[in-house]
């Protein structure tokens, strides 16, 4: 199917908008990728770090790198109304303008190689008063053209309190396959197509349901 395409990518609760060319786009849903593409993919990295205020506030500390953007005239980044503070630009290279705007960060000009990198404070940590149990979501990771979707890498590393959380659960479950989590740590490296949200549920200390999954290699480590 041939149409005129508005790029998109969100990642990590991030939407993401540029303008493009017209293109041959397929149109597909969420699959895992054993094999790189011919060109390098856009590349997300994200560390999140859950402290004992957290547990109390639900903010969450993020700091996030993007490389290989997409050579493009202007691209946003735009955080959940409400859901973000203390939003601050850490780096821009190959970018002719950043600047914070309300929820966003506006970019204009990107360059070949570019890369962003910011800061900030998340609400992304919920607690369930039923199970008993907080749940870190992250996403949707996604990096689409209209209804197509193309390869996008993330590394997300998330760190925890050990002395007051255990890792219940990692969902979707086929990230088991791309993830290590020693005790307060999660570390996920992937590349996909399609929609990724991920989900990491953990359970108080003496909540005997939490337990402690087993660590799996993992490939390389964060930048």
């Amino acid at each position: 199917m041939r149409r005129r395409r508005h790029a998109a990518l969100a990642c990590a609760g991030l939407l993401w908008l540029a303008a493009a060319g017209a293109d041959e786009i397929n149109e597909g849903e969420l699959h895992f990728l054993s094999n790189p593409p011919a060109e390098p993919p856009h590349h997300h990295t994200r560390h999140i770090l859950i402290t004992h205020d957290s547990l109390r506030t639900g903010w969450v500390t993020s700091k996030q790198c993007h490389h290989n953007l997409d050579r493009v005239r202007a691209m946003e980044i735009v955080f959940g109304a409400g859901r973000v503070r203390n939003l601050r630009v850490l780096r821009a290279d190959n970018i002719g303008r950043t600047w914070i705007e309300g929820d966003s960060v506006q970019m204009e000009n990107i360059g070949a190689n570019a890369v962003i990198c910011l800061i900030s404070e998340n609400r992304a940590l919920d607690y369930n008063p039923v199970l008993k149990t907080y749940t870190l979501a992250s996403g949707p990771f996604m990096r689409r053209f209209l209804d197509g979707y193309f390869p996008i890498r993330v590394s997300l590393a998330i760190d925890y309190p050990t002395d007051a959380l255990t890792l219940k659960e990692l969902n979707p479950p086929e990230l088991r396959l791309y993830a290590t989590t020693p005790p307060g740590h999660v570390r996920i490296d992937t590349l996909f197509e399609g929609r990724l949200t991920v989900e990491a549920q953990l359970a108080p200390h003496g909540d005997d349901s939490g337990r402690r999954l087993p660590p799996l290699p993992f490939p390389d480590p964060l930048p």
